[in-house]
């Protein structure tokens, strides 16, 4: 039995008994922007209130994951307004990357720029195979990282030949070449994407785990140990200053 939780704004959550969390994004090319990051946040603070065990998979409908951030929304707001969205959209991705249960990525079509640091923020990525890709445009586009999404970048993506490529090249990831390389943690056909999820999502409750003295508490401090400079640059970066230096 499922239950909808939310249903704002083209973000809908569902609960299914057993503790299964779904986050479905249907707003077409599914920008981020200030209206998309409340209704996320909203569901994200749903999903953290939720009792154990639980799990959480995020996902997108049509062709697009994400098509990034709202380039139209940053043009016609400016400089101050673009920042305060891209800060809003760090600390999102924050509460995703230490959610103290295992969130999967069912990656369903196109995951560019801000989709695809949505699906990096996440313990897990699926995606469908035939049609979409993962991109990062800043090069493209002529942007920056900033230290919140560089930092989210690093964490996840540890082989150095594939962060100078994936960043420095801007290029195009298609489902195979995406798996080849680590990016992604299983590729399948559209038909059996949401049953992979479903199943990579309730592999990590703690029975299946056999983890019989399992700490939420504990286990997003786990995460936070594991992501402290991400954890930290999306949680208090700002967008016009330059990382510290760690030396």
């Amino acid at each position: 039995m499922s239950t909808v939780i939310i249903d704002d704004n083209g973000v809908t959550l569902i609960a299914s008994s057993n503790g299964l969390l779904t986050i479905t994004i249907d707003r077409t090319q599914n920008f981020f922007n200030p209206l998309l990051i409340s209704s996320l946040s909203t569901a994200i603070q749903k999903v953290e209130e939720a009792e154990h065990p639980k799990a959480l998979i995020i996902t997108g409908t049509g062709k697009f994951f994400s098509n990034g951030l709202d380039l139209s929304y940053m043009q016609e707001h400016g400089s101050e307004g673009t920042a305060i969205m891209i800060e809003s959209c760090w600390r999102l991705l924050a509460r995703i990357l230490v959610m103290d249960c295992r969130t999967v990525a069912a990656i369903n079509g196109h995951g560019f720029g801000a989709g695809l640091f949505l699906a990096l923020a996440c313990d897990y990525r699926i995606m469908r195979t035939r049609r979409g890709y993962l991109n990062f445009p800043e090069v493209n586009l002529g942007m920056t990282f900033a230290q919140g999404s560089a930092q989210l970048i690093k964490c996840k993506i540890t082989n150095s030949a594939l962060l100078r490529e994936s960043v420095l090249t801007g290029k195009w990831y298609s489902s195979g070449d995406a798996m080849a390389v680590g990016m992604i943690d299983e590729e399948c056909a559209m038909e059996d994407l949401s049953d992979r999820a479903i199943a990579c999502a309730v592999a990590g409750f703690p029975e299946n785990l056999n983890a019989e003295y399992f700490n939420p508490d504990n286990f997003k401090k786990i995460k936070i140990e594991l992501y402290v400079d991400a954890y930290r640059a999306l949680t208090l970066g700002k967008i016009n200053t330059l990382p510290e230096s760690r030396l």
